[in-house]
């Protein structure tokens, strides 16, 4: 069936709400060289700045494919003189330059090229004899956030960047672990009925009024970070199920699955509530992913 959701219900707006809360950071890879960074990471998506929406120059923020850049002084998105190839620049403020980059849930790995030294990214600064634009980082638990900054000598250079790429570690040869979103303060799923939008409570059925289906048969959408899905090779791999604080365990049929439009990094699966599940209360939800499980998180089925 359609996925009803990229008909009328901005993500955008739904990102800000639901995040997800990850563990506290661990220990984290650094590196100087792009080609080791891919090598030790997955699901790589990159921002180039070329055919982004334009940032207007002077504003405090600017917001591409989920991702914020904020800065103190100010962002521009423009070429050098005699130069085609656009880069961001955070401007200084005179004593001090900071650019936050907040990253997209179930990001572990980023990185990106820098090209005014010396400039702290990260907390690793870099310098202007050290030969490498570019610096990356691989961690174990998501990376939430990534600043750069300087604070001396007085003026500070702006800030220049190109190319901001992220994704997820690669660990051996397994694909990503699949990311269901939740509301972090409460951990509710970040879930939705597919054709009316509505959050839970989800009935098992709904009335013939609000439903393409012939069969009653309620459809939930579950949105999940870090993957990338190719409907027709992809569906067949994708699972779900449910289980309730019995310990009984549903099998919730996947109907479709897709990508999200203008966030790259966000996916949806739309699965179907069985009969048996009414009445189930709050259950734990799951998807499963070329043999690879997700996170579980809570919704109520009356």
């Amino acid at each position: 069936m359609p996925l009803a959701a990229k008909r009328c219900l901005s993500f955008v707006s739904l990102f800000l709400f639901f995040v997800f809360a990850g563990p506290a950071a661990s220990a984290q890879t650094v590196f100087r060289d792009r080609a080791a960074f891919e090598a030790a990471a997955q699901n790589l998506r990159t921002i180039n700045f070329e055919s982004e929406p334009q940032s207007r120059s002077g504003a405090l923020a600017y917001d591409v494919d989920g991702i914020r850049f904020i800065s103190s002084g100010g962002l521009a998105v423009e070429a050098a003189p005699g130069s085609t190839d656009k880069k961001l620049e955070a401007l200084t403020v005179g004593e001090f330059t900071r650019l936050v980059i907040y990253l997209p849930p179930g990001t572990t790995a980023v990185g990106l090229d820098q090209f005014s030294r010396p400039m702290s990214v990260g907390g690793v600064t870099m310098t202007a004899g050290d030969g490498s634009n570019f610096i990356g980082f691989v961690s174990d638990s998501p990376v939430t956030e990534l600043v750069i900054m300087l604070d001396a000598p007085e003026p500070t250079p702006s800030a220049v960047i190109d190319n901001l790429t992220f994704g997820q570690h690669r660990a051996g040869n397994d694909p990503p672990r699949p990311l269901l979103l939740a509301d972090a303060p409460t951990g509710r799923a970040a879930a939705f009925e597919s054709v009316g939008l509505t959050p839970e409570p989800f009935d098992a059925t709904t009335s013939p009024t609000r439903n393409l289906s012939t069969d009653a048969r309620t459809r939930v959408t579950l949105l999940v970070a870090g993957l990338s899905f190719n409907p027709a090779s992809d569906a067949p791999f994708v699972t779900a199920r449910a289980v309730d604080s019995q310990r009984r365990v549903y099998d919730l049929p996947v109907e479709a699955v897709g990508g999200v439009k203008n966030l790259s990094w966000l996916a949806q699966v739309t699965v179907r509530l069985p009969p048996g599940i009414s009445g189930g209360g709050e259950v734990s939800v799951s998807v499963t992913v070329r043999g690879v499980e997700s996170n579980q998180v809570t919704l109520r089925v009356n």
